[in-house]
């Protein structure tokens, strides 16, 4: 066996990555830290800070100090609610869609990554390529670097299908599902972050076996129980990033209730502190740019609930609501794509708005401040050790 192969070097392309302070990273971050733990020589591609992206060098170099290498690369320009009014990102998704060849908006990426890989491969050569979706494109990319370099591909798919088409809104030729199913063909292992998106992979795709996909749960920490008492109710709003209309119903609701603080947590237009400031909110809205997964932990400790939007515009990721519901905390999910997204979850601490009216989420509110924080769920780490013995097959190949 040559010394290549034991070095057990991978690589991982993921475009979310710390220094962003951004709930899309956390999924990143959780796999590559769990694999340097698990003694893998770990490199990151991924994109660079954008200019309206929020940063958190002290998570990076955390990361870096536990042996993670990291090459940042040019990031791409995507439609963002927080740069536009929902009503021209739909147009330019509207107008996209049918024209364009690529994959999704993150297309362009994926030379670059190719070229920035092959460059530092030269210096180290990698074992294992890693690709972590979404977005699309960047797996296939991960695909394509893993296919130019000779060494085996995996994929980790962090988010559910169900939910994957409002990351990548344009595939013109190529659907979502002949995408997924192509990517599906080219790995060799397969990691999905619970047991019912194993099962629906498994139903969906014929080319897959029961021993090729896994299932890698989020990282999910118990947060301490908080001493102080609150004065009033404290709810936690986590999304990457946030459009206006979907927030005003929140924020309609806020208003009614007396001794009831709100914490906003992703990026957002300008018009949201706008309609903050009109409707006279400051003392009980606070809005937060950036996340990282420490943060995330004292926000969940602190509040009472917490509240996740499912829709096809912005989503909270799983990472966030999973270690929401492992701390046992009330969780209120918004959105007509909230039924599929807490599909697996237990569903005695979660309340359902699918409907985005102000009523709706009055409504639904109401019967979230009724719950009470449950007991927090212990994390099976079978499923990590399985994960990295797993990936430890590339020895064998």
């Amino acid at each position: 066996m040559s010394q290549r192969q034991l070095e057990r070097s991978i690589l991982i392309v993921a475009y979310h990555f710390p220094p962003i302070a951004a709930a899309a990273c956390l999924r990143a971050a959780h796999v590559a830290a769990l694999l340097a733990e698990r003694e893998w020589n770990v490199c990151v591609l991924h994109a660079a800070p954008g200019r309206d992206d929020p940063t958190d060098a002290s998570w990076a170099a955390e990361l870096e100090a536990c042996g993670i290498e990291r090459v940042a690369i040019e990031p791409v320009a995507v439609p963002s609610l927080a740069r536009h009014s929902m009503l021209w990102v739909r147009l330019m998704h509207g107008v996209r869609s049918p024209f364009r060849a690529a994959s999704d908006y993150y297309a362009r990426w994926e030379e670059q990554a190719l070229n920035a890989a092959e460059r530092r491969a030269r210096q180290k050569p990698f074992n294992l390529v890693l690709g972590i979706a979404p977005p699309l494109s960047v797996a296939h990319a991960a695909e394509a670097i893993a296919r130019r370099l000779g060494v085996p591909f995996a994929l980790d798919l962090g988010e559910r299908l169900d939910l994957l088409a409002h990351r990548a809104p344009s595939y013109a030729g190529r659907s979502q599902e002949s995408t997924i199913e192509y990517l599906l063909r080219k790995a060799f292992y397969v990691t999905v972050p619970s047991r019912r998106e194993k099962e629906q992979l498994l139903r969906r795709f014929d080319v897959l076996t029961h021993e090729e996909v896994g299932i890698l749960p989020h990282g999910v920490q118990t947060p301490r129980s908080s001493a102080h008492v609150h004065e009033g109710r404290r709810l936690v709003l986590v999304a990457d990033e946030l459009a206006t209309p979907l927030v005003r119903p929140v924020l309609a609701a806020v208003r009614n209730q007396q001794k009831l603080k709100l914490s906003i947590v992703g990026r957002a237009p300008k018009s949201l502190g706008k309609l903050i400031s009109t409707w006279q909110l400051s003392e009980h809205v606070r809005h937060v740019g950036g996340l990282t997964s420490s943060q995330l932990d004292e926000w969940i400790t602190s509040s009472d609930g917490a509240i996740a939007l499912a829709t096809r515009w912005c989503s909270t990721p799983s990472s966030v609501v999973e270690r929401i519901v492992g701390a046992g905390l009330p969780l209120l999910v918004i959105g007509e794509l909230a039924p599929a997204f807490v599909a697996d979850l237990p569903s005695e601490n979660i309340c359902i708005a699918t409907k985005t009216t102000a009523s709706a989420v009055r409504s639904a509110l109401s019967r979230l401040l009724e719950l009470q924080r449950g007991e927090p769920r212990q994390q099976d780490e079978s499923y990590e050790r399985e994960f990295s013995r797993r990936l430890g097959m590339v020895m064998k190949l």
